[in-house]
């Protein structure tokens, strides 16, 4: 389905893009329009999810590294359950599937090269996936990629591995899962 925003819609975007805490009023006084029309093309463009305002850690700002991955699965059912596996990987961005060899495409986050290498290792435990490249990006040089913070809320990661048990966590290859109680969060004093 094709979504379609008009001149109005585009001038609300524009400003939210340049500051997204940016009230309805200011917005009805920068695109010319009324504070009531204004907020109610903001609900619609939130609500069908045409807009994504949102907070978060800026990946490039704290010096943290990415990677590309491609990975091949080899069958349907495997692809359905490792799109679910990674989706809820906290530190995997972006997901597509591709037509290529590497059928799925992802980028990854980490603190540090290390843990970057950590994750991606774990996508050898998947079983009927083969890791057909990686690409170490480092951190960018320009561009904000907004990263989710995240609360130590669990000692099992949604991976459903527990980092005390993990040989990479243990070794110090990793810091482990931030959504892990154990996660050692270099970002906390």
């Amino acid at each position: 389905m094709v979504n379609k925003i008009n001149n109005l819609d585009l001038k609300i975007i524009y400003h939210l893009q340049n500051d997204g805490r940016v009230s309805s009023t200011e917005l009805a006084e920068k695109t010319g329009s009324s504070r009531q029309t204004v907020a109610s093309r903001l609900k619609r463009l939130r609500d069908d999810e045409l807009v994504i305002v949102k907070g978060g850690l800026n990946l490039m700002k704290f010096g943290f590294k990415m990677a590309s991955v491609g990975l091949e699965v080899k069958n349907e059912a495997t692809r359905k359950e490792v799109e679910k596996y990674l989706s809820d990987c906290p530190r995997v961005v972006t997901i597509f599937r591709t037509p290529e060899k590497a059928n799925i495409h992802l980028e990854v986050w980490g603190e540090n090269e290390q843990t970057i290498a950590s994750t991606i290792e774990s996508f050898r435990d998947l079983a009927n996936v083969d890791i057909v490249y990686t690409h170490y990006l480092g951190t960018p040089i320009h561009g904000n990629i907004i990263i989710n913070a995240a609360l130590n809320q669990s000692n099992v990661s949604p991976c459903g591995m527990k980092c005390v048990d993990c040989y990479r966590y243990v070794n110090e290859w990793c810091v482990g899962c931030p959504l892990s109680l154990d996660y050692k969060n270099p970002l906390l004093e």
